[in-house]
């Protein structure tokens, strides 16, 4: 559909496809042709936020502003819009007004029994939001397929450590269930065929209220399967078994492969075809060394204690923490002191996972080509059927370190500008990686007074890429000055990332806000307050202002020149006209190829006169789109326009590179093109 401003839909919503939390309301919802919409709707109004908690499905009249979602604007970041269209999502609406207009009723068996799970599951949801924090988040995540907002940051150290996939309901909670569901069927007398019949109805049930994930999807067919095969009698072998659910996987989620969940799902599910000859130790090495591949290209970095962990917290998830979940989950509200107890033990091993997950060892490896991802898994299939064993040991081996180097020793180097909306952030690395300098961090701005929720800027855009290059460090950070849409995410980068130096303008470390900021991360980074005439350490930068201390204004930006790939380079910070005035009066001979605008290109800075005396041969803006500064500013436009200089502009080309092989000239590459938007 069209962005349309002021559009107003009609949507059919689940009560589980309606989450109303932190202040807003999202949802997703059905249009009268079929289409489905995400919306968000944000108020202080908790009263009226809660009145919206659905118990049935119901059609709900929306008013705002329809929209297409944001699309990757930067290399390697997470593609919202792509991913939303692998889901049948194109459009979602800005919600600014919604009423409820009915409850929807129907005569339909087959729709009656669909919508009755899924408000059974809304039900189940709310119900659980009065138990303990943290038996909350697991009995959500292992039997509803409900991922809190807070989830991430909660269970850092099970994504960290690779047991994301304990919290990914699938073969393992179905044969967890199955077995139980049939014991305590047996305990009250029924045979086996009444058995089969009874988990027939159930598991296509469970798949709803367990949120429909397509990892469920293929362990309830590969169990159905073998369920009709008992009851009818025929034989089922496990390859056709595989096959038969992955074709009806495709046909109920046609783009389930083109992401890390569905790929992971199956591919070791096919892989557990090989194991069977094998011990609990080699099978746990083998599917490890299988998912290898796709976390790598998908995650950039593994911990080497992954399979240890797999190894000794399987068990325990197996014997303890699961069935302890499930009980407290169901009696947690009748009996407190369970839900306590079980809160307690939860409490003890989500510290357990964080300590290992504190040890040193996770590798960080860098995105590897796809073709490379292929030839890896095709090789551990192999090694897994036990052909050509020693020969494909030392050929994955060499293909790992290769790739490894590769990645890790570029024979170029880049001077990168991050779409990182309003503010700025650049990555200058030379080639092989000998030095790296990242130039400010980026971070939202917070106009409302309210703590800005979810991953920063910073963690989904620019410490994403470090990753996917294989970088763990900076050897340098330099923060231009205090305003947070420079330097808002530097927590995140120096948590992220080994920083070795730190440096600001002279005196902006006797700024308490700022010293505040940053106290907490800086434990093993050196910070440098510089003035102009001074050398950003091992790399072509040089300070040419502030040249008197303050406090990290924008007439106190540090500016830096330098030389890269056979280019001059001038980063300008904010800094204002009389700054940029002052740098000529110091420094007449400067010149630059290419100057990163002050100020986001607003008309406070680049002064007609120095950009003549410049003589720059392209132009940098770093703005967000329809940033409500109207940045950049019509007259700098008319500046660069009249010195005939082009443009490159975040807003419009995302991302921007130069990449270079040692001093040669490069080329430059933009991750969008012109009107893609």
């Amino acid at each position: 559909m069209p962005d349309q401003t002021g559009a107003s839909l009609q949507l059919t919503v689940q009560p589980d496809d309606l989450r109303v939390e932190d202040g807003r309301i999202q949802l997703s919802g059905r249009t009268n042709d079929g289409r489905t919409i995400q919306g968000q709707y944000f108020s202080d109004d908790q009263e009226l936020l809660q009145t919206f908690h659905l118990k049935k499905k119901t059609r709900i009249l929306v008013h705002g502003d329809l929209l297409r979602p944001q699309p990757a604007t930067n290399a390697n970041e997470f593609d919202f819009r792509q991913y939303q269209a692998d889901q049948g999502i194109f459009n979602t609406i800005k919600i600014d007004r919604l009423t409820l207009v009915a409850v929807v009723r129907t005569n339909n068996p087959l729709v009656w029994w669909i919508d009755t799970c899924h408000a059974l599951r809304a039900r189940l949801i709310q119900r659980t939001q009065a138990l303990p924090k943290t038996l909350q988040l697991y009995v959500q995540g292992l039997f509803l397929g409900w991922r809190a907002t807070d989830f991430y940051e909660s269970l850092s150290a099970v994504t960290d450590l690779g047991l994301i996939h304990l919290f990914s309901i699938s073969g393992f909670h179905i044969v967890w269930i199955v077995v139980l569901v049939s014991w305590l069927l047996r305990r009250i007398g029924f045979t086996e065929t009444p058995i089969a019949v009874i988990l027939l109805l159930l598991l296509p049930t469970y798949y709803i209220l367990a949120g429909s994930q397509v990892g469920l999807l293929r362990a309830v067919v590969v169990v159905i399967l073998g369920l009709l095969a008992q009851l009818f009698g025929f034989r089922l072998a496990g390859l056709t078994a595989w096959g038969i659910s992955l074709l009806l996987g495709l046909l109920v989620q046609p783009a389930m492969l083109m992401h890390l969940g569905g790929q992971l799902s199956y591919l070791l599910a096919f892989g557990l075809l090989f194991t069977k000859q094998f011990g609990v130790f080699k099978t746990t090495l083998m599917l490890n060394l299988l998912s290898l591949p796709l976390i790598l290209y998908h995650i950039y970095q593994w911990h080497v204690l992954t399979m240890f962990v797999n190894l000794l917290i399987l068990p325990i998830f197996s014997i303890c923490i699961f069935p302890l979940v499930l009980v407290a989950g169901c009696g947690g509200q009748l009996m407190p002191w369970l839900a306590d107890f079980t809160e307690r033990l939860l409490g003890l091993f989500t510290s357990g996972l964080n300590m290992i997950d504190s040890l040193p060892g996770m590798v960080v490896f860098g995105k590897p080509n796809a073709w490379v991802i292929g030839l890896l898994t095709i090789l551990t299939l192999l090694l897994m059927s036990q052909r050509f064993k020693h020969g494909i040991v030392i050929i994955l081996g060499t293909l790992y370190l290769a790739s490894f180097l590769m990645i890790h020793f570029p024979t170029s180097g880049e001077v990168t500008f991050f779409d990182i909306g309003q503010g700025d952030s650049f990555l200058v690395r030379t080639p092989y990686n000998r030095q790296v300098t990242m130039i400010d961090t980026g971070g939202r701005v917070n106009f409302g007074g309210k703590k800005l929720s979810g991953r920063s800027r910073a963690q989904r855009i620019s410490l994403n890429y470090l990753k996917s290059q294989g970088l763990s460090h900076l050897d340098n950070l330099c923060l231009s000055h205090q305003d947070a849409d420079h330097v808002g995410d530097v927590g995140d980068v120096l948590q992220g990332v080994r920083v070795k130096r730190l440096y600001v303008p002279l005196g902006m470390t006797e700024n308490p806000q700022f010293m505040k900021r940053i106290r907490p991360y800086i434990q093993g980074t050196q910070v440098i307050p510089v003035q102009a005439g001074q050398q950003i350490a091992d790399s072509s930068l040089k300070v040419v202002h502030p040249f008197k201390p303050g406090l990290g204004t924008n007439e106190d930006s540090m500016v830096l020149a330098g030389q890269m790939g056979g280019l001059s380079w001038l980063f300008t910070g904010d800094l204002d006209r009389a700054g940029e005035r002052d740098i000529l009066s110091r420094y007449p001979e400067l010149r630059t190829d290419v100057l990163k605008l002050g100020h986001h290109g607003s008309k406070t800075s680049t002064d007609p006169e120095v950009v003549r005396q410049l003589q720059p041969k392209i132009g940098i803006i770093s703005a967000g789109r329809n940033n409500r500064y109207g940045h950049p500013n019509q007259e700098t436009l008319v500046t660069l326009a009249n010195n005939h200089i082009p443009v490159f502009n975040t807003q419009v080309n995302g991302m921007i590179r130069y990449r270079y092989i040692s001093s040669s000239i490069g080329r430059w590459e933009t991750f969008l093109k012109e009107n893609s938007f």
